[in-house]
Protein backbone atom coordinates (compact mmCIF):
# COMPACT_ATOMS: atom_id res chain seq x y z
CA UNK A 1 0.00 0.00 0.00
CA UNK A 2 1.23 3.39 -1.10
CA UNK A 3 1.70 6.09 1.85
CA UNK A 4 -0.96 9.11 1.72
CA UNK A 5 -0.64 11.67 -0.78
CA UNK A 6 0.14 14.35 2.40
CA UNK A 7 2.89 11.95 4.14
CA UNK A 8 6.05 14.21 3.42
CA UNK A 9 9.08 11.91 3.03
CA UNK A 10 12.40 11.94 4.74
CA UNK A 11 13.97 14.07 1.94
CA UNK A 12 10.96 16.38 1.73
CA UNK A 13 11.84 16.50 5.70
CA UNK A 14 15.19 17.11 5.44
CA UNK A 15 14.83 19.99 2.74
CA UNK A 16 12.74 22.08 5.16
CA UNK A 17 15.11 21.60 7.71
CA UNK A 18 17.94 22.85 5.58
CA UNK A 19 16.13 25.76 4.40
CA UNK A 20 14.84 26.74 7.79
CA UNK A 21 18.41 26.73 9.33
CA UNK A 22 19.29 28.78 5.88
CA UNK A 23 17.07 31.20 6.79
CA UNK A 24 17.81 31.73 10.08
CA UNK A 25 21.39 31.87 9.08
CA UNK A 26 20.33 34.64 6.64
CA UNK A 27 18.35 36.59 9.54
CA UNK A 28 21.77 36.79 11.41
CA UNK A 29 24.07 37.88 9.12
CA UNK A 30 23.38 41.20 10.56
CA UNK A 31 24.68 40.53 13.86
CA UNK A 32 27.50 38.46 13.00
CA UNK A 33 30.22 41.23 12.76
CA UNK A 34 29.12 43.30 15.42
CA UNK A 35 28.99 39.53 17.80
CA UNK A 36 32.77 39.33 16.52
CA UNK A 37 33.53 42.86 17.27
CA UNK A 38 32.16 42.20 20.92
CA UNK A 39 33.76 39.01 21.48
CA UNK A 40 37.20 40.22 20.46
CA UNK A 41 37.22 43.39 22.12
CA UNK A 42 36.30 41.85 24.99
CA UNK A 43 38.57 38.74 25.09
CA UNK A 44 41.38 39.61 26.86
CA UNK A 45 40.85 43.00 27.77
CA UNK A 46 42.87 43.55 30.97
CA UNK A 47 45.57 41.16 29.95
CA UNK A 48 47.82 43.56 28.92
CA UNK A 49 49.39 46.50 31.05
CA UNK A 50 48.50 50.02 30.02
CA UNK A 51 50.54 52.20 27.90
CA UNK A 52 51.64 55.50 27.87
CA UNK A 53 49.40 57.41 26.08
CA UNK A 54 46.66 54.88 27.82
CA UNK A 55 47.79 56.13 31.49
CA UNK A 56 48.07 60.30 30.22
CA UNK A 57 44.52 60.40 28.81
CA UNK A 58 43.45 58.77 32.31
CA UNK A 59 45.03 61.26 34.31
CA UNK A 60 43.61 64.40 31.46
CA UNK A 61 40.34 62.91 32.82
CA UNK A 62 41.18 62.71 36.25
CA UNK A 63 39.03 66.16 37.40
CA UNK A 64 35.38 67.65 37.25
CA UNK A 65 33.76 67.11 33.91
CA UNK A 66 34.05 71.46 33.40
CA UNK A 67 37.83 71.34 34.23
CA UNK A 68 38.33 68.50 32.10
CA UNK A 69 36.77 69.78 28.88
CA UNK A 70 38.50 73.17 29.68
CA UNK A 71 41.92 72.23 29.95
CA UNK A 72 41.28 69.56 26.85
CA UNK A 73 39.82 72.40 24.67
CA UNK A 74 42.74 74.89 25.46
CA UNK A 75 45.86 72.32 26.09
CA UNK A 76 45.03 69.19 23.67
CA UNK A 77 41.67 70.09 21.32
CA UNK A 78 42.49 66.84 19.10
CA UNK A 79 41.78 64.33 21.91
CA UNK A 80 38.76 66.97 23.92
CA UNK A 81 36.02 65.02 22.43
CA UNK A 82 37.41 61.94 23.61
CA UNK A 83 38.91 63.07 27.23
CA UNK A 84 35.05 64.01 27.67
CA UNK A 85 33.71 60.26 27.42
CA UNK A 86 36.46 59.06 29.50
CA UNK A 87 35.72 61.65 32.19
CA UNK A 88 32.27 59.62 33.51
CA UNK A 89 34.05 55.98 33.20
CA UNK A 90 37.37 57.11 35.20
CA UNK A 91 35.03 58.52 37.51
CA UNK A 92 33.16 55.15 37.98
CA UNK A 93 36.29 53.51 37.99
CA UNK A 94 39.73 52.75 37.19
CA UNK A 95 40.61 49.54 36.36
CA UNK A 96 42.06 48.86 32.93
CA UNK A 97 39.21 46.65 31.53
CA UNK A 98 36.57 49.65 33.05
CA UNK A 99 38.72 52.26 31.14
CA UNK A 100 38.51 50.51 27.47
CA UNK A 101 35.21 49.47 27.50
CA UNK A 102 34.28 52.54 25.34
CA UNK A 103 36.80 51.54 22.63
CA UNK A 104 35.19 47.97 22.96
CA UNK A 105 31.95 49.71 22.23
CA UNK A 106 33.09 51.72 19.17
CA UNK A 107 34.54 48.92 17.66
CA UNK A 108 30.53 47.74 17.72
CA UNK A 109 28.61 50.49 16.47
CA UNK A 110 31.66 50.51 13.75
CA UNK A 111 30.87 47.23 12.54
CA UNK A 112 27.39 47.64 12.62
CA UNK A 113 27.77 51.00 10.41
CA UNK A 114 30.08 48.92 7.68
CA UNK A 115 26.84 46.79 7.16
CA UNK A 116 24.53 49.58 7.36
CA UNK A 117 26.74 51.01 4.79
CA UNK A 118 27.71 47.81 3.03
CA UNK A 119 23.90 47.27 2.51
CA UNK A 120 23.11 50.52 1.24
CA UNK A 121 25.89 50.34 -1.26
CA UNK A 122 26.15 46.46 -2.50
CA UNK A 123 23.32 44.57 -0.93
CA UNK A 124 23.43 42.88 2.56
CA UNK A 125 25.71 40.11 1.54
CA UNK A 126 28.00 42.66 0.98
CA UNK A 127 27.36 44.86 4.03
CA UNK A 128 27.62 41.66 6.38
CA UNK A 129 31.02 40.95 4.52
CA UNK A 130 32.01 44.09 5.15
CA UNK A 131 31.14 44.02 9.44
CA UNK A 132 32.93 40.75 9.80
CA UNK A 133 36.23 41.51 8.14
CA UNK A 134 36.07 44.72 9.99
CA UNK A 135 35.34 43.14 13.05
CA UNK A 136 37.81 40.29 12.92
CA UNK A 137 40.97 43.00 11.28
CA UNK A 138 43.74 42.80 14.03
CA UNK A 139 44.28 46.40 13.40
CA UNK A 140 40.79 47.28 14.69
CA UNK A 141 41.23 44.30 17.42
CA UNK A 142 44.03 46.52 18.82
CA UNK A 143 42.20 49.70 18.61
CA UNK A 144 39.37 48.47 20.71
CA UNK A 145 41.28 47.22 23.06
CA UNK A 146 42.64 50.27 23.92
CA UNK A 147 41.96 53.71 26.09
CA UNK A 148 42.10 55.86 23.45
CA UNK A 149 40.02 58.01 20.61
CA UNK A 150 40.96 55.67 17.27
CA UNK A 151 38.59 53.57 18.08
CA UNK A 152 35.42 56.11 18.49
CA UNK A 153 36.89 58.22 15.31
CA UNK A 154 36.65 54.69 13.19
CA UNK A 155 33.42 54.51 14.35
CA UNK A 156 32.65 58.13 13.95
CA UNK A 157 33.56 57.86 10.04
CA UNK A 158 31.52 54.90 9.33
CA UNK A 159 28.62 56.05 10.62
CA UNK A 160 28.97 59.61 8.93
CA UNK A 161 29.55 57.84 5.59
CA UNK A 162 26.43 55.87 6.03
CA UNK A 163 24.28 59.14 7.08
CA UNK A 164 25.53 60.24 4.31
CA UNK A 165 24.96 57.41 1.67
CA UNK A 166 21.07 57.73 3.24
CA UNK A 167 21.05 61.39 2.76
CA UNK A 168 22.05 60.99 -0.49
CA UNK A 169 19.44 58.36 -1.55
CA UNK A 170 16.70 59.95 0.45
CA UNK A 171 17.40 63.39 -0.59
CA UNK A 172 14.96 64.86 2.25
CA UNK A 173 16.04 67.47 4.51
CA UNK A 174 15.54 65.60 7.92
CA UNK A 175 18.77 63.21 6.62
CA UNK A 176 21.00 65.68 5.82
CA UNK A 177 20.45 67.09 9.08
CA UNK A 178 21.26 64.12 10.90
CA UNK A 179 24.33 63.67 8.84
CA UNK A 180 25.74 67.58 9.69
CA UNK A 181 25.22 66.95 13.01
CA UNK A 182 27.58 63.31 12.50
CA UNK A 183 30.16 65.31 10.37
CA UNK A 184 30.64 67.92 12.56
CA UNK A 185 31.20 65.54 15.47
CA UNK A 186 34.31 63.76 13.40
CA UNK A 187 37.14 65.99 14.40
CA UNK A 188 35.76 65.83 18.22
CA UNK A 189 36.94 62.07 18.27
CA UNK A 190 40.71 62.53 16.47
CA UNK A 191 41.67 65.17 13.72
CA UNK A 192 42.11 61.53 11.25
CA UNK A 193 38.61 61.37 11.03
CA UNK A 194 38.33 64.82 9.12
CA UNK A 195 39.78 62.29 6.32
CA UNK A 196 35.78 60.75 5.93
CA UNK A 197 34.40 63.89 5.32
CA UNK A 198 36.66 64.79 2.21
CA UNK A 199 35.89 61.23 0.80
CA UNK A 200 32.18 62.17 1.30
CA UNK A 201 33.21 65.80 -0.21
CA UNK A 202 34.48 64.12 -3.44
CA UNK A 203 31.89 61.30 -3.51
CA UNK A 204 29.27 64.38 -3.36
CA UNK A 205 31.20 66.12 -6.08
CA UNK A 206 30.66 63.08 -8.28
CA UNK A 207 26.76 62.52 -7.58
CA UNK A 208 26.11 66.25 -7.78
CA UNK A 209 23.16 65.21 -10.61
CA UNK A 210 21.40 63.26 -8.15
CA UNK A 211 21.56 65.51 -5.10
CA UNK A 212 19.38 68.35 -4.02
CA UNK A 213 21.41 71.21 -4.24
CA UNK A 214 19.57 73.21 -2.27
CA UNK A 215 19.69 71.00 0.67
CA UNK A 216 23.25 69.23 -0.11
CA UNK A 217 25.71 72.44 -0.41
CA UNK A 218 24.78 74.12 2.92
CA UNK A 219 24.95 70.27 4.68
CA UNK A 220 28.22 69.96 3.30
CA UNK A 221 29.48 73.53 3.41
CA UNK A 222 28.67 73.89 7.30
CA UNK A 223 30.38 70.62 7.93
CA UNK A 224 33.34 72.03 6.10
CA UNK A 225 33.39 75.05 7.98
CA UNK A 226 32.87 73.19 11.72
CA UNK A 227 35.56 70.59 10.79
CA UNK A 228 37.94 73.44 9.03
CA UNK A 229 37.88 75.34 12.31
CA UNK A 230 38.31 72.32 14.79
CA UNK A 231 40.85 71.17 12.56
CA UNK A 232 43.54 73.55 12.52
CA UNK A 233 43.03 74.29 16.32
CA UNK A 234 43.79 70.22 16.71
CA UNK A 235 47.11 71.00 14.05
CA UNK A 236 47.89 74.49 16.11
CA UNK A 237 48.19 72.45 19.39
CA UNK A 238 49.68 69.59 17.60
CA UNK A 239 53.10 71.34 16.30
CA UNK A 240 54.07 71.68 20.10
CA UNK A 241 53.39 68.37 21.21
CA UNK A 242 55.33 66.86 23.84
CA UNK A 243 54.47 63.13 23.23
CA UNK A 244 57.66 61.80 21.48
CA UNK A 245 56.21 61.74 17.78
CA UNK A 246 59.30 62.02 15.38
CA UNK A 247 59.32 63.02 11.58
CA UNK A 248 57.31 61.29 8.87
CA UNK A 249 59.56 58.04 8.21
CA UNK A 250 57.72 55.71 5.24
CA UNK A 251 58.12 52.23 7.08
CA UNK A 252 55.82 53.54 9.92
CA UNK A 253 53.36 54.71 7.06
CA UNK A 254 53.86 51.29 5.83
CA UNK A 255 53.29 49.72 9.18
CA UNK A 256 50.41 51.94 9.22
CA UNK A 257 49.22 50.50 6.55
CA UNK A 258 49.61 47.28 7.19
CA UNK A 259 47.89 47.78 10.29
CA UNK A 260 44.49 48.61 8.60
CA UNK A 261 44.90 45.95 6.30
CA UNK A 262 44.75 43.81 9.44
CA UNK A 263 48.53 42.36 7.79
CA UNK A 264 45.82 40.44 5.12
CA UNK A 265 47.00 40.36 1.37
CA UNK A 266 43.62 38.82 0.43
CA UNK A 267 41.63 41.92 1.86
CA UNK A 268 43.86 44.48 -0.21
CA UNK A 269 43.10 42.05 -3.79
CA UNK A 270 39.45 42.12 -2.69
CA UNK A 271 39.25 45.74 -1.68
CA UNK A 272 40.87 46.77 -5.12
CA UNK A 273 38.30 44.28 -6.92
CA UNK A 274 35.37 45.71 -4.40
CA UNK A 275 36.06 48.90 -6.08
CA UNK A 276 36.29 48.31 -9.76
CA UNK A 277 33.15 45.74 -9.47
CA UNK A 278 30.99 48.27 -7.35
CA UNK A 279 32.30 50.97 -10.62
CA UNK A 280 31.89 49.02 -12.94
CA UNK A 281 28.01 48.20 -12.02
CA UNK A 282 27.00 50.85 -10.59
CA UNK A 283 24.85 53.04 -13.23
CA UNK A 284 26.27 56.17 -14.31
CA UNK A 285 24.31 58.27 -11.74
CA UNK A 286 25.44 55.74 -9.01
CA UNK A 287 29.70 56.20 -9.15
CA UNK A 288 29.68 57.90 -6.18
CA UNK A 289 29.68 54.88 -4.26
CA UNK A 290 32.28 53.45 -5.72
CA UNK A 291 34.22 57.01 -5.17
CA UNK A 292 33.60 57.17 -1.61
CA UNK A 293 34.44 53.31 -0.92
CA UNK A 294 38.56 54.45 -2.13
CA UNK A 295 37.81 57.78 -0.48
CA UNK A 296 37.86 56.41 3.15
CA UNK A 297 40.87 54.24 2.07
CA UNK A 298 42.97 56.73 0.96
CA UNK A 299 41.82 59.97 2.03
CA UNK A 300 43.34 58.56 5.51
CA UNK A 301 46.61 58.47 3.93
CA UNK A 302 46.49 61.73 2.30
CA UNK A 303 46.02 63.40 5.40
CA UNK A 304 48.40 61.52 7.61
CA UNK A 305 50.87 62.34 4.53
CA UNK A 306 49.97 65.83 4.24
CA UNK A 307 50.14 66.17 8.12
CA UNK A 308 53.46 64.70 8.75
CA UNK A 309 55.21 67.23 6.34
CA UNK A 310 54.99 69.54 9.15
CA UNK A 311 53.98 68.03 12.07
CA UNK A 312 54.62 65.11 14.14
CA UNK A 313 52.75 62.00 13.74
CA UNK A 314 51.91 58.45 14.66
CA UNK A 315 50.77 57.24 10.83
CA UNK A 316 51.55 53.28 12.75
CA UNK A 317 48.29 53.98 14.38
CA UNK A 318 46.18 56.83 12.68
CA UNK A 319 46.34 55.22 9.34
CA UNK A 320 44.40 51.98 11.29
CA UNK A 321 41.36 53.62 10.39
CA UNK A 322 41.33 52.89 6.61
CA UNK A 323 40.63 49.87 7.55
CA UNK A 324 36.94 50.71 7.00
CA UNK A 325 37.11 51.53 3.52
CA UNK A 326 39.38 48.46 3.31
CA UNK A 327 36.90 46.40 4.95
CA UNK A 328 33.62 47.71 2.23
CA UNK A 329 36.12 47.27 -0.41
CA UNK A 330 36.46 43.71 0.60
CA UNK A 331 32.83 42.69 1.81
CA UNK A 332 31.76 44.41 -2.01
CA UNK A 333 34.79 42.47 -3.66
CA UNK A 334 33.88 39.32 -2.25
CA UNK A 335 30.63 38.84 -3.44
CA UNK A 336 31.20 40.55 -6.47
CA UNK A 337 33.17 37.01 -7.52
CA UNK A 338 30.39 35.34 -9.54
CA UNK A 339 31.52 31.66 -9.12
CA UNK A 340 30.38 30.42 -5.85
CA UNK A 341 33.66 27.78 -5.46
CA UNK A 342 36.45 30.68 -5.84
CA UNK A 343 34.02 32.85 -3.89
CA UNK A 344 33.91 30.36 -0.34
CA UNK A 345 37.54 29.75 -1.31
CA UNK A 346 37.93 33.45 -0.89
CA UNK A 347 36.37 33.68 2.24
CA UNK A 348 38.06 31.04 3.78
CA UNK A 349 41.70 32.15 2.87
CA UNK A 350 40.37 35.58 4.35
CA UNK A 351 39.59 33.44 7.84
CA UNK A 352 42.73 32.08 7.94
CA UNK A 353 44.94 34.86 7.74
CA UNK A 354 42.40 36.85 10.07
CA UNK A 355 42.69 33.90 12.47
CA UNK A 356 46.79 33.83 12.15
CA UNK A 357 46.80 37.63 12.66
CA UNK A 358 44.79 37.72 15.81
CA UNK A 359 46.77 34.29 17.00
CA UNK A 360 50.30 36.18 16.34
CA UNK A 361 49.59 39.38 18.15
CA UNK A 362 47.66 37.46 21.03
CA UNK A 363 50.72 35.63 22.16
CA UNK A 364 52.98 38.94 21.42
CA UNK A 365 54.92 40.05 24.19
CA UNK A 366 54.22 44.10 25.13
CA UNK A 367 57.26 46.08 24.53
CA UNK A 368 56.93 48.20 27.54
CA UNK A 369 54.94 46.33 30.47
CA UNK A 370 54.52 48.65 32.95
CA UNK A 371 52.70 46.12 35.35
CA UNK A 372 56.03 43.92 35.62
CA UNK A 373 58.19 47.67 35.84
CA UNK A 374 56.16 48.81 38.85
CA UNK A 375 56.00 45.43 40.95
CA UNK A 376 60.08 44.90 40.46
CA UNK A 377 60.37 48.55 41.66
CA UNK A 378 57.85 47.35 44.66
CA UNK A 379 59.59 44.57 45.91
CA UNK A 380 62.97 45.59 45.92
CA UNK A 381 62.79 49.54 46.91
CA UNK A 382 63.53 50.53 50.58
CA UNK A 383 62.56 53.78 52.73
CA UNK A 384 65.60 55.32 51.46
CA UNK A 385 65.77 54.34 48.12
CA UNK A 386 64.39 56.94 45.00
CA UNK A 387 62.75 56.17 42.31
CA UNK A 388 63.20 57.97 38.30
CA UNK A 389 61.15 57.41 35.35
CA UNK A 390 62.24 57.89 31.94
CA UNK A 391 60.87 59.83 29.86
CA UNK A 392 58.78 62.68 32.21
CA UNK A 393 55.32 61.75 30.36
CA UNK A 394 55.67 58.15 31.47
CA UNK A 395 55.23 58.89 35.02
CA UNK A 396 51.83 58.70 35.03
CA UNK A 397 51.78 55.17 33.33
CA UNK A 398 54.51 53.78 36.25
CA UNK A 399 52.17 55.53 39.17
CA UNK A 400 48.78 53.93 37.80
CA UNK A 401 50.58 50.55 38.94
CA UNK A 402 52.50 51.72 42.28
CA UNK A 403 50.75 54.81 43.03
CA UNK A 404 52.15 54.65 46.99
CA UNK A 405 55.88 54.94 45.55
CA UNK A 406 57.04 58.62 45.25
CA UNK A 407 58.95 59.81 42.18
CA UNK A 408 62.07 61.54 41.56
CA UNK A 409 63.46 63.64 38.64
CA UNK A 410 66.98 63.41 39.89
CA UNK A 411 68.52 60.18 42.01
CA UNK A 412 69.39 60.29 45.19
CA UNK A 413 69.61 57.92 48.81
CA UNK A 414 70.71 54.76 49.57
CA UNK A 415 69.94 53.37 45.59
CA UNK A 416 68.20 54.64 42.87
CA UNK A 417 66.06 52.85 40.67
CA UNK A 418 66.04 54.57 37.03
CA UNK A 419 62.37 53.23 34.60
CA UNK A 420 63.48 53.82 31.17
CA UNK A 421 61.44 53.12 28.57
CA UNK A 422 62.32 53.92 24.71
CA UNK A 423 65.18 51.86 22.45
CA UNK A 424 67.35 49.25 25.37
CA UNK A 425 70.41 50.39 23.65
CA UNK A 426 70.93 53.47 25.18
CA UNK A 427 69.18 53.04 28.51
CA UNK A 428 72.38 53.03 30.64
CA UNK A 429 73.14 56.74 28.93
CA UNK A 430 70.25 57.50 29.70
CA UNK A 431 70.24 56.44 33.40
CA UNK A 432 73.36 58.24 34.22
CA UNK A 433 71.81 61.41 33.47
CA UNK A 434 69.80 61.58 36.20
CA UNK A 435 72.71 60.07 39.10
CA UNK A 436 75.70 61.37 40.01
CA UNK A 437 77.56 58.58 37.78
CA UNK A 438 80.97 58.76 40.25
CA UNK A 439 78.29 58.24 43.51
CA UNK A 440 76.38 55.81 41.56
CA UNK A 441 77.31 52.77 40.11
CA UNK A 442 75.26 50.60 37.77
CA UNK A 443 74.73 47.00 39.96
CA UNK A 444 71.66 45.93 37.93
CA UNK A 445 68.93 46.24 34.70
CA UNK A 446 66.06 44.32 34.25
CA UNK A 447 63.60 44.25 30.87
CA UNK A 448 59.76 44.54 31.48
CA UNK A 449 59.55 44.60 28.00
CA UNK A 450 61.79 44.74 24.93
CA UNK A 451 61.63 48.46 25.48
CA UNK A 452 60.98 48.97 29.02
CA UNK A 453 64.66 48.75 31.22
CA UNK A 454 64.72 48.69 35.34
CA UNK A 455 67.64 50.20 35.99
CA UNK A 456 69.26 49.67 40.24
CA UNK A 457 72.25 52.40 40.88
CA UNK A 458 73.87 51.53 44.48
CA UNK A 459 76.77 53.59 45.84
CA UNK A 460 79.84 51.66 45.52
Amino acid sequence: MSAPAHTRSPVDESDAVAGRLLAALDRALPYVGPALAAVLGLAGLGRRALVVDEASLLSAAQASFSDVVEHAISNDPARAGYVAVLQPIASAGSSEVWLRLPSVLAGVVAAIAAYRLGRRLAGRHAGAAASIVLATSVGVVSLSRTVGPLALALAAMLVSSALFARAVDRGNAFWWAVYVLSAIALPLTHPIAVSALAAQLVAAGVAWRELDLRLAVPALGIAVVECALLLTAAAVDRAEAPDGAGPLELDDVGAGIGRALGWSPVVAVLAVWGVISLHRRSPERGRWKAVLVAGLVVMPIVFVLAAGVVLPVFPRTALTVAAGGLALGAGVGLFAIADSGVRLATGAALAVVAVAALGTAAVRDQPENWRAAARLVEMRAGENDTVVVLPERARTAFSYYAPGLRLSRVGRGEAVFVVVAGDAKHATRSGRRVVAAPRYALLSQEHAGDDLVVQRWVRP
